[in-house]
């Protein structure tokens, strides 16, 4: 083994390990003098040290089981500091690899993403706006954890108690940052909603409410009117309980037990170095705080809490018809505060295969591990305006400027994006170029990244970029893609755009149609790679023509396309809306104005359950939430309580069933400038810059 280090002239400089160095240095003299049979001097020579070497990889077993029982057996204290490169994340990655190898032996399978760090040996680690940064992927993590003990009836530990309790000190007392505090403490992932489905339905029978669950993990708590209110409008109130589970590189957080640490900085309550599942925590905590409510006179109030709303919007897709018995419908899945959503996009996903044509690697190549982490991501509807980098795009970039340089690539391996509706912000890759062109194609990488990260210094908040370049000989023994399929694939990378195709005409702001490469996999055993699209528009059209331009990639890269997957229709906004009207009259009777009415670039479940039940009358609200799908997700502290409020009065001025003070004719035709399908960042503009937000919040 070996590995290199940058001096402080920025040159690379090769460190060597004596003995296996020597052992390989008189490998390739034997193997090309041409010689059948090799020096009987030379023999016992390469005997030890194979000997020595598979001693040494003993040693790093060892090593890694004893340091991972340690890891599961330490508490585990907040860190938001990054790890400074060194020999360490070397070692650590060489261990790592160890155990990829034994993992995938014994399993089977080949997780990518792990794997592609195992045994790399580091050439370079740049940081695009200091000095050189990297931050280990948690391998170790994923090797151990593979069946975590579920903790039973939410259980939490002492220090876990103790964290909440801190947590709800920094919190003002009410009982939405109750509930949702204590929904922090539930590990939710897509598929998994279960022990909070249990939370939700202990606080509804306490406070009066029959329950009602499908097959799809969809619940709905059912209040009944109070008496003389038989009669009034039935209210539905909407949220969805799972969540993004998304973290920093080197955090060690298991969301199948791992309960959410929280803080609060700068007025906003963030999570340490993972999502924070305010999408939708807080939206099921207002949702439940309404059924508390101890002296609310009101018409039947229903609770629907649907699940998998991240994956694919599978509960409200399988919602029955009569599932639910209301008139008008409160999604409280929005994230700007004062506002109201009445109206999103629809979208498909949509996937291509190829299985490339391999050969076996040159032995005079040399595998390269090239890792890009660290940028902002975001949700690709309602970030896709502000023309964040995408991880994928960038390394399709890093290699077109190597093929641009004549240097042949060879793939092997390529896992970027990690969730198919998030702007992709890391990536991992392993590729083999020619041994004479390492110096060079190392320059060229470090070079271009600078130069592509300057142009995104307007475009994202927290630009901290970081590339980490590393030997990496683990694959040799897989074929690789040949140097055309190879350069087919850059190519069909670099045909891309950041995502958003077209605006809207006519005086409305905001996008009308995007599309994001969201994932891109190649399998290093199988030699098949997938990219995953995904697709938004409010227009139909649009959304076909899309559809159909893919169709055209795949069928030119002689490829295969997927049908559409996971659609959902477009929520349009209606002209005569009675919720829309209460809404609006409800926010003037408490804060003094007329609220904005937009409609946003994203897919919500209103879109689904409206087709579903076509006479529910819907609008969405919520607080304000910023960088939701990623671990910059934030919930602006002093926003819930006016939201909360805000949905309170809706309930009850729609159960008191006086006539809107404002009809909803008049109310969308005074809002005609505001009524527009506006990207929520777009809509809340002017609230940002109102807001004092630090460059790491």
């Amino acid at each position: 083994s070996s590995k290199a280090i940058i001096g402080a002239d920025g040159l690379v400089a090769p460190v060597q390990y004596p003995v296996l160095s020597q052992w390989r240095v008189l490998r390739n003299e034997h193997d090309h003098s041409g010689e059948d049979n090799m020096n009987h001097e030379i023999r016992p020579l390469i005997h030890r040290s194979k000997r020595m070497a598979w001693r040494m990889k003993s040693v790093f077993i060892v090593l890694l089981i004893g340091c991972s029982l340690v890891a599961i057996s330490s508490p585990r204290v907040p860190q938001r500091q990054q790890v400074l490169a060194g020999p360490a994340k070397g070692f650590t990655k060489q261990v790592s690899g160890v155990v990829d190898k034994l993992k995938s032996m014994a399993t089977g399978s080949t997780d990518s993403r792990t794997s592609s760090a195992a045994q790399a040996r580091p050439i370079a680690a740049v940081d695009a706006v200091a000095t050189a940064v990297a931050t280990p992927k948690d391998a170790t993590s994923a090797a151990v954890n593979t069946k975590p003990e579920l903790k039973k009836d939410n259980q939490l530990s002492q220090e876990e108690e103790t964290r909440k309790a801190l947590l709800l000190k920094q919190l003002p007392e009410h009982r939405v940052f109750s509930n949702f505090v204590e929904i922090m403490q539930i590990p939710r992932a897509s598929h998994k909603e279960q022990r909070v489905r249990d939370w939700a339905i202990q606080k509804g029978t306490e406070n009066g409410c029959s329950v009602e669950t499908d097959n799809h993990g969809n619940l709905l708590l059912r209040r009944p009117a109070s008496p003389g209110y038989e009669k009034a409008p039935k209210v539905a109130i909407q949220a969805h309980m799972d969540m993004v589970c998304e973290q920093a590189n080197g955090k060690l957080h298991n969301f199948d037990v791992d309960p959410i640490s929280g803080y609060v900085e700068d007025g906003w309550l963030k999570a340490d170095r993972t999502t924070l599942g305010a999408d939708n925590g807080i939206g099921v905590a207002a949702a439940v705080a309404i059924l508390q409510e101890p002296k609310l006179k009101a018409g039947q109030i229903e609770i629907l809490l649907t699940s998998a709303e991240e994956k694919d919007m599978q509960g409200a897709a399988a919602l029955s018809p009569g599932f639910l018995d209301s008139d008008i419908m409160i999604n409280v899945d929005s994230e700007s505060e004062h506002q109201i959503c009445a109206g999103s996009a629809g979208g498909f996903g949509k996937h291509i295969t190829k299985q490339a044509k391999r050969s076996a690697t040159p032995d005079e190549d040399v595998g390269i591990s090239i890792e890009i982490g660290n940028l902002a991501g975001g949700h690709t509807g309602v970030d896709i305006h502000e023309q964040r980098a995408n991880a994928i795009l960038v390394w399709g970039r890093l290699m077109g400027n190597l093929i641009e340089s004549d240097i042949d690539l060879r793939m092997v391996s390529v896992d970027g994006g990690s969730a198919h509706n998030a702007i992709p912000r890391q990536l991992q890759a392993v590729f083999y170029i020619p041994h004479k062109d390492l110096a060079m194609a190392t320059k060229i990488l470090k070079d271009q990244f600078r130069v592509i990260h300057k142009e995104y210094e307007n475009f994202e908040a927290n630009n901290r970029w970081v590339l980490n370049i590393s030997r990496f000989e683990d694959f040799r023994h897989f074929p690789s893609l040949t140097e055309e399929e190879s350069r087919k694939m850059v190519d069909t990378i670099m045909f891309h755009t950041d995502g958003v195709e077209r605006m809207n005409g006519g005086g409305i702001e905001g996008v009308e149609t995007s599309v994001t490469l969201s994932k891109l996999k190649l399998n290093p055993i199988t030699g098949q790679y997938n990219l995953e699209y995904f697709a938004r528009s409010s227009n139909p059209s649009r959304l076909n023509l899309l559809n159909q331009r893919l169709n055209a990639l795949a069928r030119l890269n002689d490829a295969v396309a997927s049908e559409k997957q996971r659609p959902f229709p477009e929520w349009t906004p209606r002209v005569k809306s009675k919720a829309l009207s209460k809404a609006i009259d409800s926010h003037v009777s408490l804060f003094k104005t007329s609220p904005p009415t937009f409609a946003v670039h994203a897919g919500l479940e209103c879109g689904i359950i409206a087709k579903k039940f076509p006479n529910l009358d819907i609008i969405s609200i919520g607080p304000t939430i910023l960088g939701a799908h990623t671990i910059e997700e934030r919930l602006k502290v002093d926003s819930v309580i006016p939201f909360y409020k805000w949905l309170l009065q809706m309930v009850k001025e729609i159960s008191d069933g006086k006539k809107s003070k404002t009809d909803s004719k008049s109310s969308t035709d005074s809002k005609d400038s505001s009524l527009s399908t506006k990207d929520t960042k777009d809509s809340i503009v002017s609230i940002k810059e109102q807001l004092v937000v630090s460059p790491s919040a």
